[in-house]
């Protein structure tokens, strides 16, 4: 995520020139120590009040940066000429370079806030194979993609484009159906036109627990009737990877997973992202509706209520449009329960679809998402091996 933090702050008069000349070590430290950081530029708004614009390559290194705060001699010498912090503020970049080309830049795929995807892009001219990665989070506004981010930097390394989305969640407006929906679909659906040196005919798709609903979802797009969010896709994927997937709704919502939300004080599970700085609290409104589960709320309703909206986004309940399915569920997971997974796969293989089901030993549920874990190795793995295939029916 491009993200500008823009500071105002003053400088009395006394102090302007101490405050000059300590700007160059500061930056010389920021580069040496601050991971993401890209540029700053120093802006004189008034007599003796600056503006500070400072780009990060994405969310995390912002916070990392701030919860560093002066720890350099350097950083700390230009810190102690300011005055009085008047603001400070920070949102996420826009504007791409003149080229087209950044490393990493933010692309709108709609008008509404939530509509966007970081586009991650490897060295080289392409044609690159792309994965679009689909975050967790209980589809609630509190978390957002930036947990995708390890995955993302690991995969560029790796020869991939990535495209990490965003979408309107639980707490937002438009979240829940059928905007969720909508929002991943047209993600998705954008990928060919996002840049020239994507391989529109290598698109994969990875989802984590919620996301890991929405990837599985995608697979089977092409199956769902006309008018339901997600019909008549643009982009068929050539493989699709859930990691710790809630891939049965009706059988989630009858175990009303993700009630612990309505409890503010609950103790998160081992390995839980932290809630997004960037959103709202969420936190009352979810405490006050969540008791029945974060599928009734994802989907408006309970499964006896809403059989049809299940009946259009439950994988299990799906037909799936033959594209390869990658299926891992760790053996631990605390949060979905493993057995999801294995009856999805299972109804997938019977049908005919080609499906892979893999238990992660002792895995819990975010165990699945470490870049240097034994479930994502075999994601990894099985995504360079369909991407190579992809390349040679393609070439």
């Amino acid at each position: 995520m491009s993200v500008i933090e823009l500071t105002t702050f003053t400088v009395a008069p006394e102090r302007t020139s101490a405050m000059l000349a300590a700007r160059g070590a500061m930056l010389a430290a920021f580069r040496e120590d601050r991971r993401g950081f890209v540029d700053a530029r120093l802006v004189r708004v008034a007599d003796h009040t600056w503006l500070d614009v400072v780009e990060w390559a994405d969310a995390q290194a912002y916070d990392e940066s701030r919860a560093k705060g002066g720890n350099l001699p350097g950083i700390a010498a230009f810190f102690a000429t300011i005055d009085t912090l008047v603001s400070a503020e920070s949102g996420v970049r826009y504007d791409d370079a003149e080229d087209g080309r950044r490393t990493v830049r933010t692309i709108a795929y709609g008008p509404e806030p939530s509509q966007v995807g970081e586009l991650y892009l490897p060295e080289g001219d392409g044609p690159f194979p792309t994965v679009v990665l689909i975050h967790g989070g209980w589809w609630a506004a509190m978390f957002d993609r930036r947990q995708s981010t390890p995955l993302a930097e690991d995969l560029v390394s790796r020869g991939f484009a990535v495209w990490n989305i965003e979408y309107r969640r639980i707490g937002e407006p438009g979240g829940g159906w059928p905007g969720t929906f909508d929002d991943v679909a047209a993600a998705v659906d954008a990928v060919p036109d996002l840049d020239p040196s994507l391989d529109g005919g290598r698109v994969l798709v990875v989802g984590h627990s919620a996301g890991g609903l929405l990837a599985a979802w995608t697979a089977h797009r092409s199956t769902l009737p006309d008018g339901v969010p997600g019909a008549r896709p643009k982009l068929r994927p050539l493989g699709v990877v859930t990691l710790a997937g809630v891939l049965d709704l009706v059988a989630a919502d009858e175990a009303r997973l993700g009630r612990d939300l309505a409890e503010p004080d609950a103790e998160p599970p081992a390995g839980a992202p932290a809630p997004s700085p960037f959103e709202p609290d969420p936190w009352p409104g979810l405490a006050s509706t969540a008791h029945d589960g974060m599928v009734a709320l994802l989907l408006g309703g309970r499964a006896a209520d809403h059989p049809e909206r299940y009946a259009v986004t439950s994988p299990v309940l799906l037909k799936n449009g033959g594209v390869p399915m990658l299926v891992i569920h760790g053996t631990a997971d605390e949060v979905i329960p493993f057995g999801y997974g294995r009856t999805y796969a299972e109804a997938a293989a019977a049908a005919g679809v080609e499906v892979t089901f893999t238990a992660s030993p002792g895995a819990g549920h975010f165990d699945v998402v470490e870049p240097d874990g034994h479930a994502w190795g075999v994601a990894r793995a099985w995504l360079e091996q369909r991407s190579a295939a992809g390349g040679e029916h393609t070439s």
